[in-house]
């Protein structure tokens, strides 16, 4: 099992191109109880980083009332709903999601999330991929 900062073969994906290696932070092997984590995030909209699988993040925020609408041009985003309601607001539709369903807004599709107070939710995206979709947004908080 790979200690923190330790370098681990990856066979597929986003490696190193030259070493053919991929770097964990990690929190690979680190148990973490969801909610436990969330129970301590005050801040609504705010991503933290509770896990790792290969190359992508694995967020946890608690949300409610609005979110800026925006697109992640070159990424899906899966949402799954771990407590409360979520609404993404489509160019065509709402999708409304309650506890434990799961849906992926696909890459270059713009999208509003909205939430219900006390919403939690579970994000899975590739590691640096901003919340808002810019540079400038940000990729989550790290936790340790």
């Amino acid at each position: 099992m790979p200690r923190s900062g330790e370098l681990i073969r990856n066979p597929i994906g986003n490696c190193d191109a030259q070493a053919g290696l991929l770097q964990h932070t990690g929190l690979v092997a680190t148990k973490r109880n969801v909610h436990e984590a969330l129970d301590k995030i005050e801040q609504l909209w705010s991503p933290h980083v509770v896990g790792e699988v290969n190359d992508y993040d694995v967020k946890v925020a608690n949300v409610a009332g609005e979110f800026a609408e925006h697109v992640h041009d070159d990424t899906d985003e899966v949402f799954l709903v771990l407590a409360g309601r979520l609404h993404l607001d489509l160019p065509d539709a709402t999708v409304t999601l309650d506890p434990m369903d799961l849906y992926t807004v696909p890459r270059g599709v713009r999208h509003r999330p909205r939430a219900d107070a006390g919403t939690r939710i579970l994000m899975l995206e590739p590691r640096g991929t901003s919340q808002d979709g810019t540079p400038a947004g940000t990729t989550g908080v790290r936790l340790t």
